[in-house]
């Protein structure tokens, strides 16, 4: 879990940012690293925000930090508001790029240093969990690997619905890996690598690459041929991290 120190109930703390000439308000960091979670697509247009509560937890910061964070993306006109029993905080169709640029830009300049190593270490314990899914696989877990996969490639322009089925279809390999251990390290080094927020990243640009890369994996995990499996996964799971590098590669371009 990403840990963002000295917040208070006002969400007036000060954090240090590397590469910021003067220290930010909690809030400030806050609302940058979700306009950074929306510039490198772990939340799309049109997809609702988790709660308030459930950022907080995430980011382990106060609801007061979280709302006054999503007021300032409210400004931005990067979210908006609904009521109702189907409402929550929607991000809009507005271009990130337009209107935060700046913000994207520091975050990734602060955070990618130091995600390198823990973007190695994350792809070397990927690639340990799909090796053993490859050598543990159940038929029946077979079966629900090549159904996610199929309903994967059938969510063309979605980008979140994508997010969910390879949430599902990586999930399932970490239920064939048969260790609990596992699967809470790969839960624990998912919201580490993801800015706190444990949604991975999903560009439409990287989506053919993704489909590629998890017909390989399933394909792998199946047949029961391990080390091939581990050898894709740990490919596979780099692409996170380029997703940001190209996040931060078109925000230095504003």
């Amino acid at each position: 879990m990403v840990s963002i120190p000295l917040d208070d109930a006002s969400g007036y703390g000060l954090v240090a940012v590397p590469g910021v000439g003067r220290p930010v308000s909690v809030t400030e960091d806050v609302a940058n690293r979700l306009v950074t979670a929306i510039a490198v697509g772990a939340f799309s247009p049109g997809e609702r925000l988790p709660s308030e509560r459930e950022l907080a937890t995430r980011l382990e910061v106060s609801r007061v930090t979280v709302r006054q964070a999503l007021l300032r993306l409210n400004e931005l006109g990067l979210v908006v508001a609904r009521r109702g029993r189907t409402g929550g905080t929607f991000v809009t169709m507005q271009a990130w790029e337009d209107v935060a640029p700046a913000e994207a830009r520091r975050t990734l300049e602060s955070e990618l240093p130091r995600l390198k190593d823990l973007f190695d270490y994350r792809c070397l314990v990927e690639g340990m969990i799909a090796r053993a899914a490859a050598e543990r696989c159940t038929d029946e877990q077979r079966v629900q690997l090549r159904e996610a996969l199929a309903a994967f490639a059938t969510t063309g322009e979605d980008m979140a619905l994508a997010r969910a089925w390879d949430r599902r279809l990586h999930g399932l390999v970490c239920a064939a890996a048969a260790n609990p251990h596992l699967t809470a390290l790969s839960a624990h080094l998912t919201a580490a690598a993801t800015l706190g927020f444990g949604a991975e990243p999903y560009e439409r640009e990287f989506f053919a690459t993704a489909l590629h890369e998890h017909g390989e994996l399933v394909a792998a995990v199946t047949a029961g041929d391990a080390e091939r499996a581990q050898e894709i996964a740990r490919g596979h799971f780099a692409l996170t991290y380029l997703t940001m590098e190209r996040s931060l590669q078109r925000a230095a371009a504003r």
